[in-house]
Parts: structure tokens; sequence; C-alpha cells
């Protein structure tokens, strides 16, 4: 069964969201795991991007901008805007606002919440559809 991790953090902040993505791109890059990241647009995947090679002074998060349907290297994390140049992957973290019915390849899908209340609005009705599909869905308040 797919999981559905729903992470609703205390910010509403760009960078505070950025910087959550990069712990948990670190997580499941230190497990092995294939990553893909969904953002809102190509300005944002150039930001996190650069985050993600320099999140901490003694170590690197490796990942591409993927521009095209070309496979990229299968070690480093691939961040885009367009979901139908999503590949593969065993997470899919999602930062936009796409309806993910077609891109659910991944085993785990981690959908990001900043506290503004017409995304968590909007994440109450994901969340719902993702129950009706009997995906095993949990939610988590980060502080």
């Amino acid at each position: 069964m797919k999981e559905v991790d729903f992470y609703i953090l205390s910010k509403d902040d760009v960078e505070s969201t950025m910087m959550f993505v990069c712990k948990l791109s670190e997580k499941a890059y230190k497990m092995k795991k294939s990553i893909n990241i969904l953002t809102p647009n190509h300005s944002f995947s150039e930001k996190l991007s650069e985050l993600l090679w320099g999140f901490k002074k003694e170590s690197f998060l490796p990942n591409t901008i993927k521009i095209s349907k070309e496979k990229e290297l299968s070690n480093s994390i691939s961040v885009t805007h367009n979901g139908d140049l999503l590949d593969d992957s065993d997470v899919l973290i999602n930062l936009s606002d796409q309806d993910l019915g077609n891109y659910m390849s991944a085993y785990r899908l981690i959908e990001i919440i900043p506290n503004n209340q017409e995304l968590k609005k909007q994440a109450r009705i994901k969340y719902k559809e993702y129950r009706e599909s009997n995906y095993d869905v949990r939610s988590h308040n980060i502080k």
C-alpha cells in the first residue's frame, strides 16, 4: 500500500518550507531512496536546488533540475515544477498544487503544508481523496 504523509508546518514562509524539504530529503537520501521533488514553479526549483547543494557546511545533497524526459543520475535528487517530467521514485515530495493522480508512481508521497489557512483547506481535500483511494495516510504537525 502506498503511503502519504502530510507535514503541517508551524510557519508560512518559503525559507522554512525549503529548509524542511532539505531535512526530509537528507533523511531519504541517507536511506538510499530515490527522490523527486515537485515544486510550484521553475524559480522555486532553482532556489531549492541551490539550497540542497549547500544545505550543510559538511555535506551536500546532489540534485538536478529536471527540464526534459531524459533520465537523470540515479543517485541524484530530481527537482522539477513539471509533473509530466517525474520519473518513478521511492519518495515524491510535493510542494505544488498539481493533481498527483497521474504521478503516483512513488511508494511514498509527502505533502508539505505551510501554516496557511487556504493551503490547509486544500490539504484537507487531498487528505480525504487519498484516504478514499485506500492510501495509508498520516499527518504530522511540525513545530
